[in-house]
């Protein structure tokens, strides 16, 4: 009835036997554990929907194995068990975001009730996490789309940073999507769960730069009516983007150089220290180096964020991918603005593939709304565009003519190999482990192709 197991803790062996065996005849798949840090690891490694627990027990107590718990995987559900002595520490593990508590001896219907009811909640929050984590997949993929080798391998490497804690440098001209590649590399990362806090710092005022990034304390200074908690400290455990950091003054440069060394800092108008383990992401379109040498940026802190540097390459240099581009944000703002455009004319993508693109995919993008939104459904079309777009000359008749054909016999490529797919399944009676080994393919890459060319 459920597969996903539940976890029973408490120091009593013979309790243990006795529910598990009443759990396993309800239904339920029952993990037992007498000790509680044996648990925690169980909890670790394991897939685990609802966890009950005593309050009182050696090593790790109730309320410290549920925080342990929730620190590690808080769609968990814990329910607490407790004697009449300790009902004040089951409140208090209420509080914490225990499910609910109960008195010893314990009503066994009352408990499974309580154990069913934390299952369903669990599998909710379990089928809300992994919708959220599919669109923000979706949406930094769909960003981040393109053939052009130089985009290929820019994902690639994301990737395989992403895993790691190492400091990230991404410079790209204004509008390349500096702030997206770092938002993937965290939602690549082991911290995904955690915050991803994005700072401009060209925005950023040098007298309040203190205050917003390293918080103050109740009257620090005029206005500071209550204790704030600054960028750095919010973003503990997750990932902080520090978007046009060459923007900054010597002065803050020395300042946020000392953070990101010791990772560590006080509030305005504090003493105490506060550590934060974040993981650092800078951004920036200037010309760093050139910058050290001409003394805009210091040069210390320049070798302290240029650890892992990526660039973004501008879209002039993969004008190839503007096709797919310009169908990928057509067909996402034409659904956000609930519009029927169901075609770019081939018009369209001519004028686009001569354009240079100063304001790069960001640029694109936004031409792309303004069709969307002027068009009364159907096709975009080139009358639609500004003067500036509709009327470039940068490129010959002939090339913009040679960039719509290979377009052209891209799109007819992958409508070839959509209906070569959907012939090889039929064949093999949709079985794709047959269908996998005629095409060459290995099983999971045929499911990508599957889902691609959306051949369900």
């Amino acid at each position: 009835m459920h597969d996903i197991p539940i976890l029973l803790v408490d120091d009593d062996t013979e309790l243990l036997k006795v529910y598990k065996k009443i759990f396993t005849i309800n239904g339920f798949n029952v993990l037992a554990e007498s000790d509680s840090q044996k648990a925690l690891k169980i909890v670790e490694t394991t897939n685990i929907a609802v966890v009950i627990s005593d309050i009182i027990m050696p090593k790790l107590n109730g309320l410290e194995l549920l925080l342990a718990i929730k620190g590690i995987k808080p769609n968990i559900e814990v329910i607490m068990l407790t004697a009449e002595g300790s009902i004040a520490e089951a409140v208090e593990a209420v509080k914490k975001g225990a499910f609910s508590y109960l008195k010893k001896p314990v009503d066994i219907e009352d408990l499974i009730a309580n154990i069913k009811k934390s299952y369903e909640i669990f599998n909710i929050k379990e089928e809300n996490s992994g919708l959220k984590q599919q669109l923000t997949e979706n949406l930094q993929t769909r960003m981040l789309i393109g053939e052009n080798e130089n985009i290929v391998n820019l994902r690639r490497g994301a990737e395989k940073i992403a895993k790691t804690d190492i400091t990230v440098l991404i410079l790209g001209e204004s509008g390349t999507g500096k702030e997206i590649l770092a938002n993937f590399i965290h939602q690549k990362s082991l911290r995904k769960s955690k915050p991803f806090i994005c700072i401009n710092c060209a925005a950023l005022n040098e007298n309040l730069f203190e205050s917003e990034l390293f918080g103050y304390e109740k009257g620090a200074f005029t206005g500071a009516d209550k204790m704030k908690k600054g960028r750095f400290e919010l973003a503990a455990g997750g990932t902080i983007f520090l978007d046009e950091i060459g923007e900054l003054s010597l002065n803050t440069q020395a300042k946020l150089l000392r953070v990101l060394q010791e990772k560590s800092f006080e509030r305005v108008g504090g003493t105490e220290t506060i550590s934060s383990n974040f993981r650092l992401i800078a951004a920036t379109n200037r010309d760093l180096k050139n910058d050290v040498k001409s003394f805009k940026f210091r040069e210390d802190l320049y070798y302290r964020i240029n650890v892992m540097p990526l660039t973004i390459p501008p879209l002039r240099e993969r004008m190839d991918d503007i096709p797919l581009l310009a169908d990928s944000f057509a067909r996402e703002l034409s659904i956000e603005m609930k519009k029927k455009v169901n075609k770019i004319d081939d018009s369209l993508i001519s004028i686009f593939m001569k354009y240079q693109w100063p304001g790069n995919v960001r640029e694109l993008r936004n031409i792309i709304e303004r069709l969307v939104v002027l068009s009364n459904g159907g096709s975009l079309l080139k009358q639609d565009l500004p003067d500036e777009i509709s009327g470039y000359k940068g490129d010959t008749k002939e090339e913009t003519q040679k960039d719509l054909e290979l377009y052209k016999l891209k799109d007819a490529t992958k409508e070839f190999e959509k209906q070569y797919i959907i012939k090889c399944m039929e064949r093999n009676s949709w079985n794709v482990t047959k269908s996998a080994q005629e095409l060459g393919l290995a099983r999971k890459n045929l499911y990508k192709k599957l889902k691609e060319y959306e051949i369900s």
